[in-house]
């Protein structure tokens, strides 16, 4: 399984290839990745999606896991949503692949 073998700052590196994304700080201890060009649509409803965690790392993989771990069937990563450049994605082990929109109509 190749995202195993991703360390968690190339699964951020990719996380922040389909938008912009940073890494925040609460407070000590209490991290979370904010990315607010990427939804993910369930049903006909968009969710925003933060990944949490006590270091830096957790937060990522915890945001990567939300993004990669989606059920195909009725979920799909929305890109640019409330924009005429909008798209639909999924990581397929190795990259990012468009997904038409009208399939997940």
């Amino acid at each position: 399984m190749p995202n195993a073998r991703m360390t968690w700052e190339e699964k951020f590196e990719a996380i922040k290839a389909i938008g912009s994304a940073c890494l925040r700080m609460r407070k000590p201890g209490d991290w979370y990745v904010s990315q607010p060009d990427v939804a993910v649509k369930v049903g006909a409803m968009l969710e925003s999606r933060y990944g949490n965690g006590a270091t830096p790392e957790a937060a990522v993989l915890d945001h990567w896991q939300q993004l990669t771990s989606i059920d195909l069937a009725n979920e799909v990563v929305v890109l640019d949503a409330m924009r005429d450049t909008r798209r639909h994605v999924w990581w397929n082990g190795y990259r990012w692949v468009d997904q038409p929109i009208e399939a997940c109509a």
